[in-house]
């Protein structure tokens, strides 16, 4: 949202500056068909109003307001048909960006800024070196490019906005994107009467399409299921058209006959099929390039380019100059995703067809992909499906969501079908360079994982409620077993090792003794949290252990590479990720499960780790929770994993039997309620690049590093912000009634203020109510204790405002 409004901003000012026209706020008027969309609307609506955006949830005959050639009745020559309409959102303030003036008028600014803009020149290639770094082979860094005209430039800094041929440019230094062409199409009707330029453009996300204002016609789109890649994009082919595949398109056309009749008897004047660049989550690809320093992403905008394109300009811009962008851009950040996946084409083209797919779907919060399952998974992967687990897939990994006691094995998700898309002759649409690839790729006939995953979509209690609930409660009352192998395991060595952890850790490792195990955060030069880890100072001095959480892997990693290089220090940092499971037993018995060895406080204190032999498998075990009780970590060798596991779970299945408290294995569902009512935070959610440690709640990571005036990244800016006060800040609220489901973007409500947003949310189990973390401010002042004490609080979800209450601390202790 901001990322949309900075760009509509910025085009309003740039039409001021420079009499060009650029935008035209006409209106956006959002269709549904069903109830469960219409929920999703209202909470649009609901969000709107903490950033400041006008909008107005419409019955189906009040969009007759919004559009006066709307009409109910057919037979009154309306231009849109709302006969089967759920209902409506309107924007007064959406609009469209003119293409090709918006472009005009950022080329004369930037010239005038001194720029230089070479048209009809290509890049031929881009020069780099490689350089020393402390992973395990040399980092390439950028030193120019040259042009199709010969011309080499210098340069420390490539931004690759190639689009559909972004993958060549990034291919130039040995980098694949996880990107793919496709042929994307749009239809100009002729003039329709009473049809204007400022009408609003309609978006009728049920029917997958589009309809928006083009003077007196319309321009109509969608997101067809049936999309048809172009691979290997032809560099020649800049400015070209493809003609229109009116198979391909006949699935978004019968939406827009049946949405606007009038289009049929007002006929087609042109159509528009080019290649544009979508990925495997429908998101752009952002930042800096894993492996080259200098190379920075601005590409795979998945027809977003024009709305996003100011926002994510700003931001890359702060990128390349201050080492991180000014918002939470994780999502779009290129290293969201991992090397194995971006290298494995079935990978990036499966998962890139069910997002295509996806489009308009309704965005639920526990939707999990059918596309590209199973590519990394965890030694003990096989062990937990045949015990009925649920896998859910977070980085290209087959992390547990949670287990169905009933299952053994059919809820895996099967190979990828396409949802049918490509069932009837149509596969030759995948371009795939295999010559025997199949014509067809008929859909399952069942799918048990699928219809598990429906299960979950609801915007009500999921249908794993009860599942998940009895999983916490053993955490609670007996013992568990997470399988949490997908974390990122780091090992540091060199003899700057010290000096680089304390640079770029935000602790005081001088105080960390060896065997110590310390939770703290990496902070970037505004001293915003960019990863939240633990380090471990292995015994006997060998060098220190990063666990890192696994959706971060990739992104942590470079960053912790790049920092350390930057600084020059003599260290190899070594990913060990895939050498080794992490499986943690959780819980007020998990003592029992490793009763080989004596784990009791005095010879194993909290936040410390050891080495042991366990099930005759040599292990670190670190005592460490992240749901609130007592628990340990053993991070085993991958290849004996199995092994281990099994051995834990014989232990547990015989303690259990014996004392009649619950041992179970549990998923991230779980842990995500257990952690909320420990007041625990989340990276991506509670703790962001864009909020300090003590805006996070977690000053007590660095404070102690501060007073000492020990210099540390960040550390210039955090010491400014903890003079200057807070002016937001991370807060928690639990609502009065335990029978209300949330699920995160809801509104924070001070004494009938909107004050916040809700960045994480969860469903306490134990304590029987929902928790929401969020960042209030205090307009524009400091936020204090006293001022958060002092308000009535309340959470504003779909138009409701529930009652809610302030806790500083743990809501279960």
């Amino acid at each position: 949202v901001e990322l949309h409004t900075h760009t509509r901003n910025m085009c309003i000012a740039l039409e001021a500056e420079t009499d060009n026209t650029v935008w035209t706020e006409n209106g956006g008027l959002f269709l549904c068909n069903n109830y469960a969309r219409m929920q999703e609307y209202i909470r649009l609506h609901e969000m709107g109003k903490y950033f400041g955006i006008q909008s107005r949830v419409l019955a189906p005959r009040e969009v007759l307001d919004v559009h006066p050639l709307i009409n109910v009745s057919l037979d009154i020559h309306p231009l849109i048909n709302v006969s089967d309409v759920y209902g409506g959102l309107y924007s007064p303030t959406d609009g469209t960006i003119d293409p090709a003036g918006v472009c005009e008028t950022y080329s004369k600014i930037c010239k005038r800024l001194g720029a230089k803009i070479f048209t009809k020149t290509s890049l031929a290639s881009i020069e780099t070196e490689d350089q020393v770094s402390v992973s395990s082979k040399p980092v390439r860094v950028v030193r120019a490019v040259v042009t199709s005209a010969g011309q080499r430039i210098k340069t420390k800094v490539v931004v690759n906005a190639a689009g559909a041929w972004a993958g060549s440019v990034s291919a130039m230094v040995g980098a694949p994107l996880p990107l793919f062409a496709m042929k994307h199409a749009y239809v100009v009707t002729e003039a329709i009467p009473g049809m204007h330029g400022k009408l609003p453009n309609v978006r009728d996300h049920d029917l997958s399409i589009y309809l928006k204002a083009q003077g007196n016609a319309l321009a109509i789109g969608g997101y067809e299921q049936n999309p048809e890649f172009w691979r290997t994009p032809d560099p020649a082919f800049s400015f070209g058209l493809f003609e229109l595949d009116w198979d391909t398109f006949g699935q978004n056309l019968a939406g827009h006959l049946h949405r606007c009749p009038l289009i049929e008897a007002a006929g087609i004047k042109s159509t528009v099929c080019g290649p544009e660049s979508f990925t495997p989550d429908h998101k752009p690809l952002i930042g800096p390039q894993p492996g080259v320093r200098g190379m920075f992403n601005a590409c795979g905008f998945n027809s977003m380019g024009m709305m996003l394109a100011g926002g994510l300009a700003r931001e890359v811009a702060s990128w390349i100059v201050d080492g991180s962008p000014t918002l939470d851009l994780f999502a779009f950040d290129c290293a969201r995703f991992h090397a194995d996946t971006v290298a494995n084409q079935k990978w990036v083209v499966d998962r890139t067809h069910e997002s295509y797919a996806k489009t308009y779907s309704i965005v639920f919060p526990h939707d999990e992909p059918l596309a590209g399952r199973s590519a990394r998974v965890s030694p003990i992967h096989d062990e937990l499906v045949a015990r009925g687990c649920v896998h859910q897939a977070r980085h290209g990994y087959e992390r547990p969501g949670w287990f169905l006691r009933s299952a053994h094995g059919e809820q895996a998700p099967k190979p990828y079908d396409y949802y049918g898309a490509y069932s009837e002759g149509g596969a030759w649409r995948l371009d795939s360079p295999d010559p025997d690839a199949p014509a067809t790729i008929p859909p399952h006939e069942s799918h048990p994982y699928h219809e598990y995953i429906n299960g979950e979509l609801t915007y009500g209690w999921p249908a794993s409620h009860a599942a998940v609930a009895e999983e916490c409660a053993a955490a609670r009352t007996g013992a568990v077993i997470f399988d949490q192998s997908y974390f990122g395991k780091f090992f540091l060595t060199g003899p700057d090792a010290h000096a680089a952890v304390q640079y770029v850790c935000g602790a005081d490792m001088d105080a960390q003794a060896e065997g110590d195990v310390t939770y703290l955060p990496l902070c970037n030069r505004r001293g915003g949290v960019e990863a939240d880890l633990t380090v471990t100072h292995l015994p006997g001095g060998s060098g220190y252990y990063f666990a890192a959480g696994g959706n971060t892997l990739t992104k942590d990693y470079e960053w912790l590479c790049a920092r350390m290089e930057e600084r020059g220090f003599r260290a190899r940092l070594h990913d060990a990720s895939a050498e080794y499971a992490m499986i943690s037993v959780q819980g007020p018995h998990s003592r029992r499960l490793t009763s080989a060895h004596s784990l009791d406080h005095a010879v194993f204190p909290f936040s410390t780790c050891q080495v042991l032999s366990i099930a005759g498998v040599e292990v670190f075990c670190l005592r460490l929770t992240f749901v609130g009780e007592l628990g340990f970590e053993l991070h085993v060798p991958a290849a004996h994993a199995a092994h281990v596991y099994r051995a834990v779970r014989a232990a547990g299945d015989a303690y259990e039997a014996a004392h009649g408290v619950p041992v179970r294995d549990a998923g991230y569902r779980a842990i995500d309620s257990l952690s909320a009512e420990k007041n625990y935070r989340h990276w991506h959610a509670d703790l962001s690049n864009r909020y300090t440690p003590m805006q996070a709640g977690i000053g007590f990571t660095v404070l102690p590093k501060l007073k000492r005036g020990v210099e540390f990244m960040g550390s210039a800016a955090l010491e400014r912000a903890r003079v200057e006060g807070m002016r937001s800040r991370l807060v928690c609220l639990v609502l009065a009634s335990g029978d209300i489901p949330l699920h995160g973007q809801e509104t924070m409500w001070r004494d009938g203020a909107c004050v916040g947003l809700v960045r994480s949310t969860a469903y306490g189990h134990t304590v029987g109510r929902t928790i929401v973390y969020g960042y209030v401010e205090n307009d524009g002042d400091v936020v204090t204790n006293e001022w958060l004490k002092a308000g009535t609080w309340h959470v504003g979800d779909k138009g409701m405002q529930h009652d809610a209450t302030l806790h500083f601390g743990a809501v279960y202790d």
